[in-house]
């Protein structure tokens, strides 16, 4: 499972960007593939990922907007693949899916 201090080591070690932990949001969504934004998860990541999936969201606000989703299998919260955006636009991604 991915979390807060999580997401916070991932943009300070990948992006070098520091987060304040206190001021990150999160959420969790159930989203069927036809919801998900083909620019944000490609069709053919899309199709390594249950449908639907479970999103956990994290996202923090500083200069830029940053969000980290995180799909993950919902029976047991493994993580399954990475996406980050940084104003909407997508700058990282990580398959967790072997």
């Amino acid at each position: 499972m991915f979390d807060k201090e999580q997401f916070g080591n991932f943009l300070e070690e990948k992006l070098d960007v520091a987060v304040e932990l206190d001021e990150v949001g999160q959420e969790t969504v159930l989203l069927y593939h036809e919801e998900i934004d083909e620019n944000l998860i490609l069709e053919d990541e899309l199709k390594l990922l249950p449908n639907p999936v479970l999103f956990q969201l994290y996202s923090y606000q500083a200069e830029h907007e940053w969000i980290v989703g995180v799909a993950m299998e919902e029976a047991t919260y493994n993580p399954l693949f990475l996406v980050c955006l940084k104003d909407g636009e997508r700058v990282y991604n990580q398959s967790y899916k072997k």
